[in-house]
């Protein structure tokens, strides 16, 4: 199947992320969130085609603190949460942090869903090896233990998030997904309400999923985007 056919038969809501990152702007406007006064932070996959992401966060607020691991779930902990949090702009007295969280998914150059053709390689492989492998897990069963000395840490927290959605088994790719960046959501608000950050700035939170479209500018699709102020009051966006 065409690409593009595939992009909008499977995502029909994707938007250039570039167009994507404009509503974000636009949907942050009534908070204040200046360019010069927000601090952003990405949580996304270390895989180098998740950069995209990056360079263009940065064009807009300025270079990004670094959240994420495995499957683009926050890879720190209460310590480096606070550490992200001490690095907000405060000089007008209130700060504001922009979060996002996204998993990624890629369209070999057939359509095909979950794999990448990389530079130089001849074959696509997984675009993201760790939720592929979480979906092995999830159908099979946990493979044979790693050899000693290794630490597989971000791939058991991954597996046990992934384990808290809707009680079923995912059978593909897409909809396990989905179900990661909701997993990142709930995770990111979760801590930034124990540490109460809304307190002392406003706090903006986008997830959703990043799509390598092969020879086209990435896409997101939007899973959930929420803005907290000072009365603790969270409140849903529309992009």
């Amino acid at each position: 199947m065409p690409v593009l056919t595939r992009l909008r038969s499977q995502f029909p809501d994707a938007m250039p992320i570039g167009t994507y990152l404009d509503r974000v702007a636009t949907a942050l406007d009534p908070f204040d969130f200046r360019p010069d006064g927000t601090f952003a932070a990405v949580s996304i996959c270390r895989d180098e085609l998740t950069q995209q992401l990056i360079e263009q966060v940065a064009q807009r607020w300025h270079r990004p603190f670094a959240l994420g691991g495995l499957g683009g779930l926050p890879s720190l902990g209460r310590t480096g949460w606070q550490a992200c949090l001490s690095h907000v702009p405060d000089a007008d007295g209130r700060g504001h942090l922009l979060v996002f969280g996204l998993p990624h998914i890629g369209m070999d150059p057939a359509g095909g869903l979950g794999q990448s053709l990389r530079r130089h390689q001849d074959r696509p492989t997984s675009t993201c090896g760790a939720i592929n492998a979480l979906l092995d897990v999830l159908k099979n069963g946990p493979a044979e233990s790693l050899p000693p000395g290794l630490d597989d840490h971000e791939a058991q927290r991954l597996l046990r998030f992934a384990e808290q959605g809707s009680g079923t088994v995912p059978l593909e790719i897409v909809e396990l997904t989905l179900r990661v960046a909701t997993a990142i959501e709930d995770e990111m608000w979760t801590e930034l309400d124990a540490l109460e950050a809304w307190r002392t700035m406003d706090v903006a939170v986008f997830c959703g999923v990043q799509i390598h479209v092969p020879e086209r500018s990435d896409h997101v699709l939007s899973t959930g985007a929420s803005v907290k102020g000072a009365d603790g009051v969270r409140r849903p966006l529309v992009l």
